[in-house]
């Protein structure tokens, strides 16, 4: 019996364990989706300063120039995402096979519950 609680215990904090990973992977997702919202944020605000500005020439060019390494940006958030994105998938299914492990019955409860190995006297 002691060696069931033990197991019975271990499942539990294997679960506790992933969840703590899943809400991990979970939040460095939101915080790579902030990073790519924002970079695009920048390029929209920038091309909104550059038409409401009556600035000269330099100004757009000076835009110009920024844009590859601002669209460079995005970039490297939009593959951090798919990078995220798999780790959640990942963390996501440990989490759900932990919580079924949990879950689930010891072998010998079950055994106990539905009568198979459990000795009867013989009656006589």
């Amino acid at each position: 019996m002691r060696i069931r609680r033990n197991t019975r215990i271990q499942r539990w904090h294997e679960l506790l364990d992933r969840a703590q990973a899943l809400t991990a992977v979970l939040r460095r997702e939101t915080g790579v989706r902030m990073a790519r919202r924002n970079a695009e944020a920048e390029i929209v605000s920038a091309e909104r300063a550059i038409l409401d500005s009556n600035d000269d020439d330099r100004a757009v060019e000076g835009f110009v120039s920024w844009l590859p390494e601002a669209r460079r940006a995005i970039d490297r958030a939009r593959s951090a995402e798919r990078e995220v994105a798999i780790d959640v998938a990942v963390a996501y299914q440990a989490f759900i096979l932990a919580r079924s492990a949990a879950k689930r019955p010891d072998d010998k409860e079950t055994h106990r519950e539905s009568g198979v190995g459990v000795w009867l006297p013989a009656s006589g």
